[in-house]
This record gives structure tokens, sequence and C-alpha cells, in this order.
């Protein structure tokens, strides 16, 4: 099994076990958003996309060394891919404190069943973090799930699970918001 690596060094993530999924850097994670953003569309099935934020991550960096800020995020990450079971599911480091995880052939109930588990095992965590939720690091998660079309490309996808995110971080982060939670 690959270890599994931050998007940053490139080095496996400390502390990594043996899953189902491998943590990859954003350009792998947009290579395979468009490769399968094309087989959903050829098998008209749907794609889904959680967007997971770090809770207050950078008020959580000021106040600790940036070893001990990249030590969590490497725990984050190691726990987002215990979160997934199949081979076709990835876990990739969205940005600096986001991660991705783009489940193909999954309706959004489906999703939203994997965005509750990552919420609950992160939570499971218990890292310390003062300006967290209940005194935790929490994650924020933007759900979207898409089955393409000929009219857009995987942008929409990406777009629908941002908006979901920024409505989950409005709501007081620690919360999961899902595309039709949103109409």
């Amino acid at each position: 099994m690959p270890a599994k690596t931050p998007a940053k060094s490139g080095q496996p993530v400390a502390g990594a076990q043996a899953s189902s999924a491998e943590v990859v850097n954003r350009a792998a994670f947009d290579g395979r958003l468009a490769q399968e953003w094309d087989r959903a569309q050829r098998a008209a099935e749907p794609l889904s996309l959680l967007l997971i934020d770090v809770d207050h991550f950078r008020a959580y960096a000021d106040t600790h060394t940036a070893t001990l800020s990249e030590e969590r995020l490497n725990r984050i990450a190691t726990t987002l891919a215990r979160a997934v079971f199949r081979p076709a599911d990835m876990v990739a480091r969205y940005d600096d404190d986001e991660f991705a995880i783009l489940l193909p052939a999954v309706h959004e109930v489906g999703a939203r069943v994997v965005a509750a588990r990552v919420r609950l095992l992160v939570n499971a965590l218990a890292m310390p973090h003062s300006g967290g939720e209940g005194g935790i690091v929490t994650v924020s998660i933007g759900v979207a799930a898409f089955t393409p079309t000929g009219e857009t490309g995987p942008e929409a996808l990406v777009e629908l699970c941002e908006g979901a995110l920024e409505q989950a971080k409005r709501m007081g982060r620690d919360s999961i918001v899902s595309q039709d939670w949103m109409a």
C-alpha cells in the first residue's frame, strides 16, 4: 500500500497507517477529478465531492509551532483516508488547511454519510484547540453531487461544493452542509 503524502512536502505522513485511500496533492486531485468527470458522464453516474475545512486553523497555526500545525494536518489527513473504503475514492490535500474527498458513483445521500463519518472521526481525535468548537480541532464540510452532462465541466461540481462549504462555515463551524440543504 502506498504511503500517504501531504500536498506540500511529498514526504510520508507521520504515523500513516494502511487504509484504502492515499492522500494525494492538489495536482493529482485536479487530474483525477477531470478523469472521473469524463467517466461519470459516459456512464451517466453521479460524482460526489466533499470539501473539508479545518475550522479556525489559521488561529491554531498562529499559536503553535509550524511543526505542530503540520503534524495536526497530517493526523487529519490520515483520519480522512480511514473514512473512505473503496479503491476509487480519493482523499486530497486541497489547500493549506482544506481537504477534498472525491467519491465516484456515489449519490448525495451516500456522500453525506461519508461526511458524517469524517466529522465524527476528526472530533474523536480530540486534538486540543483553544479557538475551536468545544476546545478541539473540528471540521466544516461542504457536500455536492452531480451527474455530469456535456453542458458543464468539473468546475460546476467544485463551485457547488464550495458554496456548501461556505454555508457550513457561516452556520458556526463543526457542521456539514449539502447542496440540497441550500435550496
